[in-house]
């Protein structure tokens, strides 16, 4: 479909339909294919390793894919050299590199996830309920999509320096090493990850020169830090990591975030029961 005020050709598509498919085409590239290797005891030892070392998510989820990914764009990627696979991995759009981590474990593991959480409505302890990887919705850009568009501030800021005013900014496609900037920053909050995204995914201050991005974030208003962190994800696309549960006590519908952390994706506690 065309969205009209982004002009960005995009869809909707579920994973068990998109399957390994990269939901951000890469332009240039004819195919868009990945592929993993088989996860057996070999990996399971290095992947231990990695977790052992404590890293970031974000660098956790990188070297995981170093680790695995056998083919992307249908060319060999386990041959790369080790500094070649990072610098890939981390310049890849975030919602790619979120898409290939879930598939890995609908590719290793299946599709069924356990989930244990309290309903936010009457805080009745929901347990073990499963919720099922191949009917997440999956954002996608396809076709010609725009790399950039633009963001129209509901509250224009001045900068310091030649008071000049700024009203619009171009925003691209968020890499993925963001999120290992941020949580390697030293407070890894909500804030600072918003502060991260801008900074790399504000690519043009329209109508002005220079390097003024951590000043313009200064300037922000509430109202703008939240419709700009909204165009941003929106912009992103790439997987939906919410399950929709009905609670059995309440009969309300929550919502609950995927947590996508080893121990309750990839570990023992993600089976659901026999």
């Amino acid at each position: 479909m065309q969205d009209q005020k982004s002009n960005i050709v995009k869809k909707q598509i579920q994973l068990k339909e998109l399957q390994n498919k990269l939901p951000i085409e890469i332009k240039g590239k004819k195919d868009q294919s990945f592929s993993f290797k088989d996860w057996s005891m070999e990996e399971e030892k290095q992947i231990a390793k990695i977790k052992e070392k404590n890293p970031s998510m974000g660098r956790f989820v990188s070297s995981v894919l170093c680790l695995m990914l056998k083919d992307l764009h249908g060319e060999p990627f386990n041959s790369k050299e080790d500094k070649e696979k990072i610098l890939t991995i981390n310049q890849m759009p975030m919602g790619n590199i979120l898409y290939m981590y879930i598939y890995l474990r609908y590719d290793q593991m299946g599709s069924e996830l356990r989930l244990d959480f309290d309903c936010p409505f009457c805080a009745n302890k929901i347990r073990n309920f499963t919720a099922t990887l191949d009917d997440i919705d999956v954002d996608c850009k396809v076709g010609d999509y725009e790399d950039l568009i633009e963001y129209k501030l509901k509250k224009p800021v001045t900068l310091d320096k030649g008071d000049q005013l700024i009203e619009k900014v171009k925003i691209g496609l968020s890499p993925w090493d963001i999120m290992e900037r941020a949580e390697s920053s030293g407070s890894f909050d909500e804030a600072t990850m918003k502060q991260h995204t801008f900074r790399y995914s504000i690519k043009e201050i329209v109508g002005v020169t220079g390097h003024v991005v951590d000043e313009f974030m200064k300037k922000l208003k509430k109202i703008d830090i939240e419709f700009l962190h909204k165009t941003i994800s929106e912009h992103n696309a790439g997987p939906n990591l919410q399950a929709e549960v009905e609670c059995s006590k309440c009969k309300q519908t929550a919502y609950k975030s995927i947590n996508w952390g080893y121990d309750d994706f990839f570990g023992i506690g993600s089976l659901p029961q026999i």
